[in-house]
């Protein structure tokens, strides 16, 4: 056999053995890491020869990683199959993002992916969204997007956002006021009809608004929020559990399951200063709806201090359920520094570490069906210190509403108000 006749048959066999890994790689073989740049183009997407991040997340199958190298990344990123993005020492600068959005990940196919490790700054919108938009991007009157995927099983960790939600303060998509709109940019980490995922050890610093929950397009439910710092968001909450869909059957005051915002853990966050320039809380939860549900939450082991409203706040307006939430063990410190004016029939005027409240909102109305008296909320083993009042409460039920031992130190003149 000659030399020539030999190469060619050598190269032939490296010809086709990309051709099989190829085809493995494209029809659901093992899982591949493939890499990204800021300078990469039409690269092999390997650490020695990156691609950009578009190209590697397009050309990635599902159950891949994709790492980005370090360096600065403009625009967007979008998740449609389940892909563990990292990012290594990397920075997304979203102005210029086509969805507004730093990275968002959508449904179903998007389930089960990772995002981790990213500084993600300057989005219109959200920094990172996890779902679909309650309102579409391109909209200017804040209408209702008119549906949504689901997406579970999504972990995002170990992320640094900062000065996202730069469109507040106009009418683009989410941006746009209440009531059609939430009014905020969708805050900076938002979770849309979102279940059994978890957020964690990341810092939102700067932005208009912290983590956000809520369900429109279906159930928000079996998630963590655990360990993550949230400080300094000057507009809005720290911490949101929000209802904003039909979660309760009008007819037997009972839960569907087809929406609503439950069983939800939020452990050990600390939440600081957020809120100060508009009114938010360091955790809220709230019904934003007639018929909404946010219920059966615990609120453990965080800390909050220095925010615009109480530093846990539980605001219901309207029928629906904010029953059964559970909040024990935190520590609340110089919160409801803008006081809470949310009510009709009584208003939180001093610095408050803990509000409960139900009852019509303030001003003529006319308004949907009022709230029942708030149930089985459990409010145990908190520690409270340099507030005037300790524990606020509006429009509980006394016979199922468990308040025990919390601790009051310096700076709190009253204990417990019940109004």
């Amino acid at each position: 056999m000659g030399k020539t006749f030999r190469a060619a048959l050598i190269a032939s066999a490296l010809l086709a053995s990309l051709v099989i890994a190829s085809s493995a790689w494209a029809w659901g073989g093992r899982s591949h890491t493939l890499y990204a740049s800021p300078w990469g183009g039409q690269g092999m997407c390997t650490r020695s020869w990156p691609c950009s991040l578009p190209n590697a997340v397009s050309n990635a199958a599902s159950g891949d990683t994709v790492i980005a190298l370090p360096g600065l990344y403009h625009g967007g990123v979008v998740l449609s199959k389940a892909i563990d993005l990292r990012g290594e020492d990397a920075v997304i600068d979203a102005a210029t993002s086509a969805t507004g959005n730093g990275v968002q990940i959508t449904g179903p196919g998007g389930s089960g992916s990772t995002v981790e490790g990213f500084t993600i700054k300057d989005a219109e919108f959200e920094g990172i969204l996890v779902g679909t938009a309650p309102v579409a991007p391109t909209t200017t009157d804040g209408t209702a997007a008119t549906s949504g995927e689901p997406v579970s099983d999504v972990r995002i960790a170990g992320n640094v956002l900062t000065h996202n939600g730069t469109g507040f303060g106009t009418d683009a998509g989410q941006c746009f006021s209440t009531p059609n709109a939430p009014g905020d940019c969708g805050e900076t980490i938002h979770l849309v009809a979102v279940t059994d995922s978890v957020v964690q050890r990341n810092v939102v610093l700067d932005n208009v608004g912290g983590i956000l929950l809520t369900d429109e397009f279906g159930p928000t439910s079996g998630n963590v929020i655990r360990d993550n710092r949230t400080i300094d968001n000057s507009d809005d909450c720290g911490i949101t559990l929000a209802g904003h869909a039909t979660a309760v059957n009008p007819t037997t005051d009972q839960p569907t399951g087809a929406a609503g915002v439950f069983d939800n853990r939020v452990i050990d966050n600390v939440s600081i200063g957020n809120g100060i320039a508009g009114q938010g809380a360091g955790i809220l939860l709230g019904g934003g709806a007639p018929f909404a549900g946010v219920y059966d939450n615990v609120i453990r082991g965080n800390a909050a201090i220095g925010n615009g409203l109480a530093g846990i706040t539980l605001h219901q307006h309207f029928a629906g359920d904010l029953n059964g939430n559970v909040i024990e063990r935190n520590f609340l410190s110089n919160d409801n520094l803008d006081s809470d004016f949310d009510f009709a029939a009584a208003q939180a005027t001093q610095t408050t570490g803990i509000l409960v409240a139900g009852g019509l909102p303030p001003g003529p109305g006319p308004y949907p069906p009022p709230p029942a008296p708030i149930t089985g909320t459990v409010i145990r083993g908190n520690r409270l210190v340099h507030v005037a009042v300790g524990i606020w409460t509006l429009g509980v039920d006394p016979a199922t509403t468990v308040i025990a031992r919390n601790r009051f130190g310096p700076g709190v003149t009253t204990p417990i108000s019940t109004n």
